[in-house]
């Protein structure tokens, strides 16, 4: 009954509450506010024995963070336990990037691996491999889902960078531009993503005009296009929703160079 009626304490109706929590994103974000994360974490395990990565992302991970922000914000949601939430998330995120990167060794060829290991812009043609940079639109729950975009976003001969969310935005344009990134993932949640993702986007623009942009709003809700015309940015900007979304969209952008790193590949007359 406290947690209904006193804001400051309205997580108490999700951790104790008596209603039934079966949904595996209210299970995982109920420990988490418990203050469970070991359990939290074989909650996440569970789910990835049948669910794609991206798909438990998508609905379990952040769907967490996004309630943890919008708590916060509200002050429903004590420093202390938010910190704990996102450093959980953090952790349980780095560790699932560790694990799969062990088993992507563990299943190449040597000779995979030194193709995939090579630290390199370059690929085997000789040409650039595609760089795609993540970028979190204004604080560290913006990093944390940067991080797991960058995760799933992943494509073999392509060059995937999260940048802080300690940057500054003039540090974060001369990153963009060190780096000669093919595209630019930002990535904003609740409880202000679109305010947000314009900033960054309009600094981004002002130096890149034709790079592309995918705009992640996770878990945004309400018109999609108006959304996209606050950010601005034309036909070069693409607002997502879902990871999933996010992942379709830059797999559609990078098909071309990497279609035409393919073709450079093919003897004379292939």
């Amino acid at each position: 009954m406290i947690g209904k009626h006193v804001a400051q304490l309205a997580f108490l109706d999700t951790l104790l509450g008596d209603q039934p929590v079966f949904e595996p994103k209210k299970r995982v974000y109920q420990r988490l506010l418990a203050g469970d994360q070991e359990e939290a974490t074989e909650l996440l395990d569970e789910l990835l024995e049948h669910t794609p990565l991206v798909e438990v992302y998508d609905t379990v991970l952040i769907p967490a963070l996004a309630s943890a922000e919008t708590h916060w914000h509200r002050g429903e949601l004590a420093e202390s336990r938010h910190k704990f939430i996102l450093q959980s998330l953090k952790q349980m995120i780095q560790e699932r990037g560790e694990r799969q990167q062990d088993l992507q060794e563990k299943g190449s060829s040597e000779g995979t691996r030194e193709a995939d290991g090579d630290s390199s812009a370059t690929g085997r043609t000789g040409l650039p491999w595609p760089c795609i940079v993540c970028l979190p639109a204004h604080d560290e729950a913006d990093e944390i889902a940067a991080m797991m975009l960058a995760q799933i976003v992943e494509p073999r001969g392509c060059l995937v960078e999260t940048v802080s969310s300690t940057a500054t935005a003039s540090e974060v344009v001369d990153l963009v531009g060190q780096r000669k990134a093919t595209l630019v993932c930002i990535s904003a949640t609740p409880p202000a993503p679109v305010a947000h993702a314009r900033h960054l986007c309009t600094r981004l623009r002002r130096r890149f005009p034709e790079m592309n942009l995918v705009v992640g709003l996770w878990e945004a809700t309400g018109d999609l296009g108006k959304a996209k015309e606050r950010i601005g940015g034309g036909t070069t900007t693409h607002v997502v929703t879902t990871l999933a979304d996010a992942q379709e969209q830059i797999r559609m952008l990078l098909q071309p160079p990497l279609l035409h790193a393919e073709k450079q590949e093919l003897p004379d007359g292939g």
